[in-house]
Parts: C-alpha cells; sequence; structure tokens
C-alpha cells in the first residue's frame, strides 16, 4: 500500500531557485571553458598489466593519467 507524503507549498515571498543554463553563462561570461591541451588516446595494453597498475594508481590516490605523463616525460629525458 502506497504511503501517503505531505506536499509543502511555497510560502508568500520565496523566489523560485535560479536555475540558469549554458546559454545564460555564457552570455554572462560565466561559462567553463576548458584550458587544457590535453587530447583522449587510446593504445592496447595487457590486461593483467592494466588491472595492477589501475590498483596502484587508485592506492596511491593519483590518477592514471597524470602516472603515464610522468613515465612518459621520464622516458623521453633518459633517450
Amino acid at each position: 500500500m502506497a504511503t501517503k507524503k505531505t506536499l509543502t507549498v511555497p510560502q508568500n515571498g520565496t523566489q523560485p531557485a535560479e536555475m540558469k543554463t549554458p546559454m545564460d553563462n555564457m552570455i554572462s561570461g560565466t561559462a567553463v571553458k576548458k584550458s587544457s591541451s590535453k587530447r583522449p588516446t587510446s593504445f592496447s595494453i595487457d590486461p593483467e598489466i592494466l588491472i595492477q597498475f589501475k590498483a596502484r594508481c587508485v592506492h596511491q590516490g593519483r590518477p592514471m593519467s597524470s602516472v603515464i605523463e610522468e613515465l612518459m616525460l621520464q622516458y623521453i629525458s633518459n633517450k
């Protein structure tokens, strides 16, 4: 059997919540702009290595992408 829920009615003098649309944000100049020059990429990797790598990143509280970038920079600098 359904339970009764008490409905609340707006009181005098209250204002509706302001919900800005993305267009409103764009017009007002408060739109969030992506400043990153990063782009998504994909490659194939052994699933077992991926599982271990992902677990290690989670354990250290670091995003996988930042760890991969760091390793790539180390690899490039060690020519």
